[in-house]
């Protein structure tokens, strides 16, 4: 492994509070990646468990890892200015405390933004997994900038945050870009996206997973879970706002787009009735075509039309009906 830290490739970030079960294997997934040219900025912030004794014997043994300690409990916004600014690395990439980078994540997201110099934050899909080690699910996101673009504006978050690598340089530049430390941790990634996005910030996201996000009842995406929703939805309609005007319906739009993706066919067969004249209406916005290109437009349109998934729903009604007339 490449380990020259006068000039690392990546400054990896990650701030620490109260995760003494988990952060060692967090750690560990760091230091086993299969690219080895980065530095690792831990900031404890404050924990009072045994959090910090264990970084601290991690910072003995490895020379990579820059360990810092806040004076006061910041929140995470705070903190992780705080480890960026310290970061001397091509890109920043980001961990939590309690989640697992798997092996090839830095040698897949280098070789990715090394040959897409266009792109400036690159995420990956992730597998959620609890706290017996049992994989739930495969968290999927839009993969190519067309539809994360639209999608952020007007569903929801489609960057995992802790999967995320970004160039510094968007960081560091005069306007440089910052966590919302106002925000106290309530969806400070999905206004940041936002921010970048409106500014012509390209995004890109890996289709595989190569992070394992851990759901645990402590966790602060959990315990705060209706909270950081509440304000995810704020952000959209912001977006809405800002894209629409007030001239137009902005919940029946936002309702429409938003509940599309998991409607029951009841609510397909009512959206699909709805749908063109919100279509008309979300593609003949001036505001929206000032921000979206066409392509963006009509590819965003049709992965919420809901005709597909109603004539899905449908044939698979006709199936199962016609597998229990020939049972008979």
């Amino acid at each position: 492994m490449d380990t020259n830290m006068t000039s690392p490739m990546i400054s990896v970030v990650m701030p620490v509070y109260n995760a003494e079960k988990y952060v060692a294997e967090a750690i560990e997934s760091i230091l086993n990646q299969t690219y080895g040219n980065f530095e690792f900025i831990i900031i404890d912030d404050c924990s009072t468990d045994s959090s910090y004794e264990i970084l601290q014997s991690y910072a003995a043994k490895y020379p990579r890892i820059k360990l810092f300690k806040n004076e006061v409990n910041s929140k995470l916004p705070k903190t992780l200015n705080f480890g960026i600014s310290q970061a001397i690395g091509k890109y920043i990439a980001r961990m939590d405390a309690d989640d697992i980078s798997l092996p090839a994540r830095f040698a897949k997201q280098i070789e990715f933004m090394e040959s897409h110099p266009e792109v400036g934050v690159c995420g990956t899909s992730a597998i959620e997994f609890n706290s017996t080690s049992s994989d739930l699910r495969v968290m999927k996101v839009q993969t190519i900038h067309e539809l994360i673009k639209p999608y952020s504006f007007f569903v929801c978050c489609n960057m995992i945050h802790p999967s995320i690598i970004a160039r510094r340089e968007l960081f560091v530049k005069i306007g440089h870009f910052s966590f919302n430390e106002n925000l106290g941790g309530l969806a400070e990634d999905y206004a940041l996206w936002t921010e970048m996005l409106h500014d012509g910030v390209i995004f890109a996201n890996l289709e595989q997973a190569l992070l394992k996000y851990r759901v645990t009842s402590s966790q602060t995406t959990n315990v705060l879970r209706s909270q950081i929703e509440t304000f995810a939805v704020e952000l959209l309609e912001n977006n809405l706002k800002k894209l629409f005007g007030g001239r137009y319906r902005l919940k029946l739009l936002k309702k429409h787009i938003f509940y599309i993706q998991h409607a029951s066919f009841f609510k397909l067969l009512l959206h699909y009735l709805g749908f063109y004249s919100y279509k008309k209406q979300f593609t003949n916005a001036n505001h929206i075509t000032k921000v979206l290109s066409s392509a963006e437009i009509n590819m965003f349109m049709s992965r919420v039309d809901p005709l597909p998934k109603l004539v899905y729903k449908i044939k698979h009604v006709v199936k199962l009906i016609l597998q229990k007339l020939k049972a008979r």
